[in-house]
């Protein structure tokens, strides 16, 4: 049996690839999380339903499922780091377009990551770490110029 193109690269390589490609694997299992909890609630999740906490308590699949989304949101977090120290062993590679592959890859997956981040759609990330939207707060609590 031929081994497969993947399992001849170095280790090396394919840690690049794996630490390019961690933005956009955590920002599908968040998503896969969300479709979960959907799926529990009957609605989407949003301010008024349930926390992350109540439906692992519901659900242990979900809270393995919100476990595993945490650990991939810290290794995304870290991703750039590990990017950085993968770097002294950038000179292994055959050429630099090898290498700008590579990063080019890993910076439009943060990028997509960090865009989507940004506008999240349907509230979902103030959902996952139990944000409050303090606009709103300010204004059931009372009127504007309280606070300027």
């Amino acid at each position: 049996m031929k081994p497969s193109r993947f399992s001849e690269r170095p280790l090396v390589d394919q840690l690049h690839w794996m630490v390019a490609i961690t933005p956009l694997f955590t920002l599908v299992i968040f998503y896969i999380l969300i479709c979960h909890a959907g799926l529990l609630l009957g609605e989407w999740p949003g301010r008024d339903s349930a926390d992350v906490r109540d439906l692992a308590e519901i659900s242990i699949p979900f809270g393995f499922h919100a476990v595993i989304t945490f650990i991939g949101i810290v290794m995304m977090s870290l991703s750039p780091i590990a990017w950085i120290a993968l770097l002294s062993e950038a000179h292994r590679y055959r050429s630099l377009a090898d290498y700008g592959i590579r990063f080019a890859v890993f910076i439009a997956c943060l990028s997509l990551v960090l865009w989507i981040g940004f506008k999240d759609p349907g509230s979902f990330l103030n959902w996952f770490f139990d944000w409050d939207d303090p606009a709103s707060e300010r204004i059931q609590s009372g009127p504007a110029w309280c606070y300027l």
